[in-house]
Formats: C-alpha cells, sequence, structure tokens
C-alpha cells in the first residue's frame, strides 16, 4: 500500500500535466487539478518508515517516507488541496486560468517530490521542478509588478540552486553517498564540513527568507494569485527548512560559530522584518513580512541546533510543530484575504471571518488554545537547552518577538477588515469552506498535538504559568496599538512612514544603477584615452624601429661591423654542430 500511494503521489499531477496540452481532456480534468495532492495526503497517515531505491533514475535514487517527511508532506498535501479548491472557484472567470493550473500542478510535484525524496540527487531534482514553476505562479497576471517579482525571484532562485549544486558535489565527494541515511554523521567527519555547512544555509536560506537573502518574499506574494500566495508561504518556503534538515549535521556535531550566526540572522530577520512590515499598505506584503519574521525564528532553532546536539531529539520535535503551526496559520490567513475582501450577505459572516482572521493571526504570537502556543512553548523549550548565557538571553528577547508579532498581525487585520471593500465578489462556500478548514485546524491541530505529544514533550503544557506566559505579550501588543490609535499626531507621523516592498532591493538597485552609470562615463572616458594612447604610443615605435634599422643598416655598410657579425655568427652555428642541437 505505501508504495502505491507513493506512485500515485508522483503520477496524479505527473498524468495531468502531460494531458494539459490538449484542450478537450484539460477541460475534463480541471476538476481533478484541486484533489491531485489527495494520494499524498493518504500517504502522510497511513505509512510507517519505508523507502523504495530506484537504480535507474539519476545516479540511484531513493523514495520514501521518514518522521520528519510524514509531518511535512501530511501539512503540505492539506495546504494545496485547500488552495486547490479555493482556486477552482477564485479563478474561474480568469481567462489565464488554465495556465495558472498548468503551473499550479507542476509546483506541486516538484514540491510533493521534495518531501519523499531520500537522496540528494532527487531532492534537488524536484527541488529546482518546483522553484522554476513557482515563477509562473508569482507572473501570472503579467502586470509590471508581477514581472518585477518574478525577476528578483527567478534571480535568486538560479543563486541558490548553483550554490546548492556545489554543496551536493562536495558533500557526495566528501561522503561517498547520496542517500541521507546516515548523511549527517558522516558529513560530521569532513574536512570541508564548514564550506559545505555555509552553502547549505545560504542556498536554503533563500528559500527560507532570511535576511538579507529574503527580498523576493514581499515583491512575490502581492503579485501571485491569493491560492498561489498561501502555498508559497505554508509550504514552498518550507521547503528549505526541509533541505536544511536533510542536509545539515543536526546532531551530529557542535558547530557553535554557525549556530551563533543562524541565532544572530535569526532574530534580525524576526525583528527587522516586523518594522518593514508595519509600514505596508498591501495586507499580503504585511504577511509576507510576517513571513520572514516567522521564518527567522525557525532560523534561531537551527541554530540552537547547532550549538546543542545532544538535545536534537528534543529540539527536532520543537522545529516539526513550529513549521506544521506557521503553515496552517499563514495559509489560512492568505486565505482570508480573499474571504475577507469578498461582500457577505449578513452581519455574522462578517463577524465570523473577523473571528478567524483574529484567531489565525495572533496564533503566529501564540494565542492559547492554539497551534501557536504549542509552537512558543517548543521555541522557549528549545532555548533553555542552551549552557549560559544563552539561555537567559534567549529567554529574555523570546516575549519581545511575540510583541512585535502581535503587532504586525494588528497592521494586517486593520488592513483586510471585511467592510474595507468587495475585490472578489460575492463571498461563497468555495472560497470560504477552504479557508474555514485551516482556520478550524488551526485551533483542531493544537489539541492533537496535546494528545499526540504528551507522553514525548513535557514542555507541552496547558498550566495556567505557561498560558499566561503566552497571552501578556499578546496584551501588551493591543495596549500599545490602542495607544498609538488614540494619540493623533503619533499616528498620523506613523503614516508617513512607508518602507518600499522589498525594501534592501531599492537602496541596492540605485547603488548598482549608479554604479552601471559611473562605469560607463568611466568606460568612455578609458575608450577615448585607450585609443589615444595607442595611437601616440605607434607612432612613436615606428620612429624608434625607424631609427634604429637606418643606424644598423649604416653600420653593416661598414666592412669591419659586417665582418665582425659574420664571424660571431659562423662561430655560433658551429658549436650548435659540435653540441648536435
Amino acid at each position: 500500500m505505501n508504495e502505491i500511494l507513493l506512485l500515485l503521489t508522483i503520477l496524479f499531477p505527473l498524468v495531468l500535466i502531460a494531458a494539459w496540452p490538449l484542450p478537450s481532456t484539460r477541460r475534463r480534468l480541471r476538476r481533478l487539478t484541486a484533489w491531485a495532492p489527495l494520494p499524498a495526503l493518504l500517504l502522510s497517515i497511513v505509512a510507517s518508515d519505508f523507502a523504495v531505491d530506484l537504480p535507474w533514475l539519476l545516479f540511484g535514487s531513493r523514495l520514501g517516507l521518514d518522521a520528519t517527511g510524514r509531518v511535512f508532506l501530511a501539512f503540505t498535501s492539506v495546504l494545496w488541496l485547500a488552495a486547490g479548491i479555493y482556486a477552482d472557484a477564485y479563478l474561474a472567470k480568469d481567462a489565464a486560468r488554465d495556465r495558472f493550473d498548468l503551473f499550479h500542478l507542476i509546483t506541486m510535484l516538484g514540491n510533493l517530490g521534495v518531501i519523499v525524496s531520500q537522496d540528494m540527487g532527487s531532492f534537488l531534482l524536484f527541488y529546482t521542478v518546483m522553484s522554476l514553476a513557482a515563477y509562473g505562479l508569482i507572473v501570472h497576471d503579467r502586470k509590471p509588478a508581477s514581472l518585477r517579482a518574478g525577476r528578483i525571484y527567478i534571480m535568486l532562485v538560479i543563486l541558490g540552486e548553483v550554490l546548492l549544486f556545489w554543496a551536493v558535489l562536495l558533500t557526495a565527494q566528501q561522503t561517498e553517498t547520496l542517500h541521507f541515511a546516515g548523511l549527517a554523521e558522516k558529513l560530521a567527519l569532513s574536512p570541508f564540513r564548514h564550506a559545505i555547512v555555509g552553502l547549505i544555509v545560504v542556498g536554503f536560506g533563500i528559500k527560507l527568507g532570511l535576511m538579507p537573502l529574503h527580498v523576493w518574499l514581499p515583491l512575490a506574494h502581492p503579485a501571485a494569485p491569493t491560492p498561489a500566495s498561501a502555498v508559497l508561504s505554508g509550504a514552498i518556503i518550507k521547503t528549505g527548512l526541509l533541505g536544511m534538515l536533510r542536509f545539515l549535521p543536526l546532531g551530529a556535531v557542535a558547530m557553535n560559530d554557525w549556530g551563533v550566526a543562524c541565532i544572530v540572522v535569526g532574530f534580525t530577520s524576526t525583528f527587522v522584518a516586523v518594522l518593514f512590515g508595519l509600514t505596508q499598505d498591501n495586507p499580503k506584503t504585511v504577511l509576507a513580512y510576517s513571513s520572514v519574521s516567522q521564518m527567522g525564528l525557525v532560523g534561531v532553532m537551527i541554530g540552537i541546533a547547532m550549538m546543542a546536539p545532544s538535545s536534537w531529539p528534543m529540539i527536532s520535535a520543537a522545529i516539526l510543530v513550529y513549521a506544521a503551526h506557521h503553515a496552517i496559520a499563514k495559509a489560512s490567513l492568505f486565505l482570508g484575504v480573499g474571504v475577507a475582501q469578498a461582500e457577505m450577505q449578513a452581519a455574522w459572516q462578517r463577524t465570523l471571518v473577523n473571528a478567524g482572521l483574529v484567531v489565525a493571526g495572533f496564533s503566529l504570537a501564540g494565542l492559547p488554545l492554539t497551534t501557536g502556543l504549542a509552537a512558543k512553548m517548543a521555541l522557549k523549550e528549545s532555548a533553555s537547552l542552551l549552557a549560559a548565557p544563552w539561555a537567559s538571553a534567549l529567554a529574555s528577547i523570546l516575549p519581545l518577538t511575540s510583541i512585535t508579532t502581535a503587532l504586525l498581525v494588528s497592521r494586517f487585520l486593520y488592513l483586510v477588515r471585511p467592510s474595507r471593500s468587495h475585490l472578489h465578489g460575492v463571498l461563497t462556500r468555495a472560497i470560504a469552506i477552504p479557508w474555514g478548514m485551516l482556520t478550524v485546524c488551526v485551533v483542531l491541530l493544537f489539541f492533537g498535538l496535546r494528545w499526540s505529544l504528551t507522553a514525548e514533550a513535557r514542555w507541552f503544557s496547558l498550566a495556567p504559568d505557561k498560558a499566561w506566559a503566552a497571552t501578556w505579550p499578546i496584551l501588551i501588543a493591543v495596549v500599545i496599538v490602542l495607544l498609538v490609535s488614540l494619540v493623533g499626531g503619533l499616528r498620523r507621523s506613523l503614516k508617513k512612514v512607508h518602507i518600499p516592498a522589498g525594501d534592501l532591493l531599492v537602496p541596492l538597485t540605485l547603488a548598482l544603477k549608479k554604479c552601471g552609470s559611473v562605469w560607463t562615463s568611466i568606460s568612455v572616458i578609458e575608450a577615448s584615452t585607450v585609443i589615444d594612447m595607442t595611437s601616440r604610443l605607434r607612432a612613436k615605435l615606428t620612429i624608434f624601429y625607424t631609427h634604429r634599422i637606418e643606424a644598423l643598416s649604416r653600420a653593416l655598410e661598414n666592412d669591419t661591423v659586417a665582418g665582425l657579425l659574420i664571424g660571431i655568427i659562423a662561430a655560433l652555428l658551429f658549436i650548435l654542430s659540435i653540441l648536435n642541437v
């Protein structure tokens, strides 16, 4: 059964892709597009650990599932299923719907293939397919802003692919294997370990959105259609995390320098992304910066794992909880943008949508009785495993991340409130149900985790002190929002502050343009200078050699000089003949 479901996980979307060029078949199979991830969801539910070797594929591929893969496959397939059902109604009147379906299927195939890959070659193949196909989702509407976002995205994708290709080649050469099983232990012994870790962290950090490699996220999410944004943030950026879990020697060796670097970069991403996000006016851009901020915390957890390898089993469980929580909550919020901006016929609908957005939004800050509480407790417990002074320092910083997250969520809720606009027509069940399903999962998954992790994770507790520790940062954020709204002068001053989406990309682009113009002017000056210098040098050389040739000619006219030269030449020829040269 495992092998059959694994085969269907890959073949189902592949068959739909192969049928896409035939218009008549394409229309008949359109309804199946939304259900293409169903075999993957069933596989994540029924499968135990297994692997299937395919020696005829690439350099000997291995597909299968382990504990990490099952978690990623479960939430990823749920997101693709919800986004597919949502897109079927959301893009019903879109003239480019067929093109969207094609890129949707190819990206999903790559995403699911990455998760079931158990070797580096297959992983990199599916990862590349997913990354390149996602470009089609970003530039779907072909608007200038979308095309610009696509250009930035594809440039960073190519950079990441090159770095990861180098990492795979170097890892395979050092470990003499392409399989993930036992890779961490072998890589830990390599003298090139630090170079490989650097390539992996930067290569997958681009997809994960760690600063300063995050600039594609706030451009791509507003450009892509809402269901595509949901899977971009919920599922696709998580492949960067999965890549780090697969490739890095986590739990096998201590890497304190890299751990410190990941923690610093992670917290920088977390706090700076919030500052950028608070100045945005597009709710999807705010959510994009929220993803950068949340993935910064994932980077912190990776750094903790590098510094505390003996605690890797507990930290890995915490990372999986955090990844699943963010995937479900963030996809719910992105789909909620379309729901909130649709016309609602009754007041109870607006109330229900508002409540769903509040629950999913503040779950990112650790709202009790949501997956966010489990994720925050997992993060705090991971930080407590470090030696002093790191444990106490992180314990002081982590509550601040909840406050800043709640502030950014408040900004999003203000921008997307249901009474604001009716950009997506009348609210229909086909759009509301997938969003509602994910929003309910934000709560239900908490109790599922509570039931399944109690025996393994003592940190997962519903004690009043833990609930209060998760609640007070949210309350502080709410108080700050109320104070800002009541102080008119401060509110007006803050409204004037605006950082363009892409933030660091703006000064970088200006600097490159300035360098380009300076280089062009220098090139013109250098070209004219070189031409002038070349002509002068040629004239001087002509005069020089003319004078020398004339002097030699006059010297040869003298019989004594001529005879001396002939004698020297004859002597050299005689010596060479004796030496048999």
